[in-house]
């Protein structure tokens, strides 16, 4: 195409966005005020199995994911991206999922013959910004750009934000009996009841997982105490998982805060003249980007 792209806000989506205009040899500028307020420095990063479709598009983006995964397609960084089993407590496969389960010695289920993913949304990040260095440009560049020019908003503080959910992890080292699971590492997914939910997801390229979660709505980004909330974790993880994973060793803490959109705000892309500006996605901003990029694809005219 022949019309200048740039992007601003270089976190996952925009990353993930400048990753697929490569493939396409779209070329871009960005730009990013590198505000200690964004998602991706917690980012768990986890694409899973999905069902029924009152919980959105999973299971159709999980299946470009997994298309993506298999031809070796963008992203296709050595270590971004890593093919998981998935691993769950529940009598059913968790959100509706339809796929045959195989039990294990501990009680637990395994979704069998069907994949979860995980991707590094740090190693994402730092790469992404380091490999399109060149291509950065100084914050409010767009401004003196071009009408002809696309300006793709890929951030969600913008008048699309409605609130923001601040959300932690810690990075540990799990130990477990490797010959249940396969040769792919586990994404384990605890629920008990409504309100306790304990889930540890790999961490691609590293022999860690992160560890979560609780968020906390709020109006105005600030921290909290992360400590308290990890030992709760901890707590109801090694219970829920019936002895069937300890924990090795713990790393760092790590936090962000996730932009969402009001209820009613259901577009994956806004057009207003030249400007695109995606929707905030609190909690999927990875599992459901086939979506937008489908949405981005339409307006430059390429094919998702």
């Amino acid at each position: 195409m022949s019309r200048r792209i740039h992007i601003i806000g270089m976190g996952v989506t925009g990353c993930l966005l400048a990753q697929r205009l490569e493939e396409y040899g779209v070329p871009f500028t960005w730009e990013d005020n590198d505000s200690s307020v964004s998602a991706w420095p917690a980012s768990t990063g986890a694409i899973y199995p999905g069902g029924s479709e009152k919980f959105g598009p999973d299971e159709e983006c999980r299946r470009v994911w997994e298309s993506w995964f298999d031809n070796k397609r963008r992203p296709a960084i050595p270590g971004l991206v890593e093919r998981c089993s998935y691993v769950f407590n529940h009598k059913q496969p968790p959100h509706e999922g339809e796929y045959n389960m195989r039990e294990t010695p501990h009680g637990l289920r395994i979704a069998d013959g069907v994949w979860g993913y995980q991707l590094n949304a740090q190693f994402l990040v730092s790469h992404t910004r380091r490999e399109h260095a060149l291509a950065r440009r100084p914050i409010d560049f767009y401004k003196v750009m071009e009408p002809t020019a696309i300006i793709i908003r890929a951030h969600g503080f913008t008048e699309r934000l409605s609130h923001v959910y601040w959300g932690w992890t810690r990075l540990v080292h799990l130990k477990y009996d490797e010959s249940i699971y396969g040769t792919e590492r586990p994404q384990f997914y605890f629920r008990k009841g409504r309100y306790i939910m304990a889930y540890a997801y790999p961490v691609p390229g590293t022999q860690m997982w992160y560890s979560g979660s609780s968020i906390i709505k709020q109006t105005v980004p600030k921290k909290l105490d992360m400590e308290p909330k990890y030992d709760r974790w901890k707590t109801n993880f090694l219970e829920l998982s019936g002895g069937a994973v300890e924990i090795a060793s713990e790393g760092d803490f790590l936090e962000g805060w996730r932009p969402a959109a009001a209820k009613e705000d259901t577009a994956w892309v806004r057009r207003k003249g030249n400007v695109l500006t995606v929707r905030p996605l609190w909690n999927s901003g990875i599992r459901h980007f086939p979506k937008q990029w489908a949405a981005i694809a339409t307006q430059l005219g390429l094919v998702p």
